[in-house]
């Protein structure tokens, strides 16, 4: 591909690639060594389009004997060519702007190659020779005349057509594109791209292949520029991520930065205008960019913004558009503080007149202010006319019913206990045959409870000496259980030897279960609270002064509900459970107290239920009683020792279920 600067001067655009100055959208065949020479030869068929009208070229070797047929839904013209041999590598060519939609083309028949122009409208067609060529003029329509940043093409050997095609023919202004471009822009050695070969017919396919993607790519840039004018004005000082502009490849040095700006606009289409402080000279090497993206790169490389309103695409340096935006902002500060402002009430329904002022405040202009009545509920609102309709707006958003929540808990306050008491109670006596040395227990420890009428020695610690006729067996080891419910008794008697002994055992345990179902209402984002138990009072004596306060011995459950979007509630919960612990000894007659307490945040779905439970405590005690040191040998030990093991455990669990409430 090529470039032709002064291509410029006859107003012509190219196709393939974007890059200016190119040959026209032409589809060109090469020459069979052994073509026939009797027959006719269509070797290239090209697109020449402009304001005015557009015109379709076919060339070849040997006498063209054209037959044109107009046909219609969808419109379109047939050329048909007797005697001719269709020899073109493409079998079509797209249009780039009205009337021209597209151009096919193929060997109908062995010995007939057609053309079909599609058409957008019933566009009047001539044809004319020129030379061995054959062209058909087609008037163009002006409501379908070619829109900024259409692309038009022109052939390899120009027809009688226009000569000059201006890109942004949708604007009334008749400005004339063809101005002189500096000499350094004309000259092949800052051109472009790289010169093409002199031949046309010596283009490769793939250059052809470029041509006509070109040209779609130049559709896709009309439609963004009239996408552009759609928008209201915009100021950009950030590249976009994305770029749809056609490529072009770029080599100037020491170029006039307002020359730079004149080729965006004969390549956009757009109206460009220059700040007057826009000033320089550019330097720059770009191959296959995006027209957009260069255009910004050359922006912020010489500090220059661009606005674009309309098709009008204004450049300016940044200096220049800030000064602007703050001038603007302060004349419309000015503009405000001139207008008397005014004075207006609103009524609010759900929302507290109070609570809300401290958030409008944040919405009011430097000159206002607003002020609550909390009897009546009103808002009493001073500002400019201009900010009065923004306040109500956001009153309209924000005093809205809300929606209420049910929640219904149940506590359940589990507890167990289990005790067991293992005690021995025994006792013997004894003495020799001559009498002289008694054994026995001592009735200090304690007495059997069983009486025999049978003699008894007596130990030498009791009141009597000697044996008695009846009487009652001092125990050794007196270790019984406290409250037993089980027991065994093993006794003996002889003349010389008694003995008594007790096993006595107790077990018990208990499960108990309190139940509390408290339910509460409260409104979406409001806390509520319930409690049930006792105030404590507390007498406290400060500066000679006695006074009493009261605290909650009580079981509490606050919630704070949030109602999502998805329908689902968002809950804070505190449950809280404080009793008094008789178990600790009172200072000054203060009891102690025990609390147990729980704080987290849950989502629950609307009618689920959550469990709130982990609040566990468990109390284990064993308590041995023995005889010193034979009490602690293995086995006989038992006999020397009572043991007594307490548990006790109580767990607090909390049932939390949200119901929304309609409307």
């Amino acid at each position: 591909m090529t470039t032709n600067w002064r291509a410029f001067q006859c107003g012509c655009l190219i196709v393939a690639g974007m890059v200016l100055g190119a040959s026209p959208a032409i589809v060109r065949g090469q020459e069979s060594a052994g073509a026939s020479t009797t027959a006719a030869v269509i070797s290239s068929v090209a697109i020449t389009q402009d304001v005015q009208r557009a015109a379709v070229r076919v060339e070849g070797a040997g006498h063209l004997d054209v037959h044109p047929v107009r046909m219609q839904n969808p419109e379109r013209l047939v050329l048909d060519f007797a005697g001719a041999r269709m020899n073109v590598q493409k079998s079509s060519i797209p249009g780039v702007s009205a009337p021209v939609r597209a151009v096919r083309m193929a060997q109908f028949k062995p010995d007939v190659a057609r053309i079909v122009i599609d058409l957008t409208n019933s566009a009047p067609f001539q044809i004319a020779h020129d030379g061995s060529a054959i062209v058909v003029y087609l008037e163009s329509q002006p409501e379908n005349a070619a829109t900024p940043g259409s692309v038009t093409s022109t052939a390899a050997q120009p027809a009688k057509a226009p000569q000059h095609a201006r890109p942004n023919a949708n604007s009334s202004a008749k400005t004339d594109s063809q101005f002189p471009l500096p000499k350094q822009m004309t000259q092949f050695a800052a051109a472009l791209a790289v010169p093409a070969p002199p031949a046309a017919a010596e283009r490769s396919e793939s250059a052809q292949q470029a041509a006509q993607q070109a040209v779609q790519q130049a559709s896709t840039a009309a439609a963004t520029v009239a996408t552009q004018q759609a928008g209201a004005t915009a100021t950009t000082s950030a590249a976009p991520s994305r770029y749809t502009g056609e490529p072009i490849s770029v080599n100037l040095k020491d170029v006039d930065l307002k020359d730079f700006f004149r080729l965006i606009h004969e390549i956009s289409g757009l109206n460009v205008v220059l700040d007057p402080n826009v000033k320089g000279t550019l330097t720059i090497v770009l191959d296959e960019v995006p027209w957009d993206q260069a255009l910004d790169i050359v922006l912020q490389n010489n500090g220059l913004d661009k606005q674009l309103n309309g098709n009008v695409l204004r450049i300016a340096t940044k200096a220049t558009l800030k000064n602007e935006a703050e001038t603007a902002r302060d004349l419309q500060k000015a503009q405000a503080e001139a207008v008397a402002p005014v004075t207006v009430t609103r009524v609010l329904s759900y929302a507290k007149a109070a609570t809300m002022k401290d958030t409008l405040k944040k919405f009011l202009s430097t000159r206002g202010d607003i002020f609550s009545d909390d009897r009546s509920n009103q808002l009493v609102i001073r500002d400019i006319p201009s900010v009065i309709p923004t306040i109500d707006n956001l009153i309209r958003q924000l005093d809205r019913k809300s929606q209420q929540v049910e929640i219904e808990a149940r506590v359940v306050s589990a507890s167990r206990s289990f005790s067991q008491d293992i005690g021995v109670q025994w006792g013997f006596a004894g003495t020799t045959t001559s009498g002289r040395t008694v054994f026995g227990g001592v009735p200090a420890v304690g007495t059997s409870p069983i009486t025999t009428g049978t003699s008894i020695p007596q130990p030498p610690l009791t009141a009597s000496s000697g044996t008695s006729s009846s009487g009652t067996l001092p125990f050794n080891v007196n270790l019984g259980a406290g409250v037993p419910t089980s027991g065994f008794y093993f006794g003996h008697r002889s003349p010389n030897f008694a003995v008594d002994l007790f096993i006595t055992a107790a077990e018990s345990k208990g499960v108990g279960k309190l139940l509390s179902k408290p339910k509460i209402i409260t409104q979406n984002n409001e806390k509520a609270e319930v409690k049930q138990g006792t105030k404590v009072p507390i007498q406290t004596t400060i500066n000679n002064t006695i006074s009493v306060q009261y605290i909650d011995a009580v079981l509490r459950l606050q919630v704070t509900p949030q109602i999502t979007a998805e329908g689902t509630v968002f809950m804070d919960v505190l449950v809280e459970n404080t009793q008094i612990d008789n178990g600790i000894p009172r200072v000054q007659g203060i009891p102690a107290l025990d609390t147990q307490s729980a704080e987290t945040k849950v989502l629950v779905a609307d009618g689920g239920t959550v469990v709130i439970g982990g609040i566990i405590v468990t109390q284990q005690q064993t308590q041995v009683n023995q005889v010193p040191i034979v009490g602690s040998l293995p086995v006989i030990g038992y006999l020397f020792r009572r043991t007594n093991v307490t548990i006790q455990s109580q767990e607090l669990l909390f049932f939390l279920t949200p119901r929304i409430i309609p409307g």
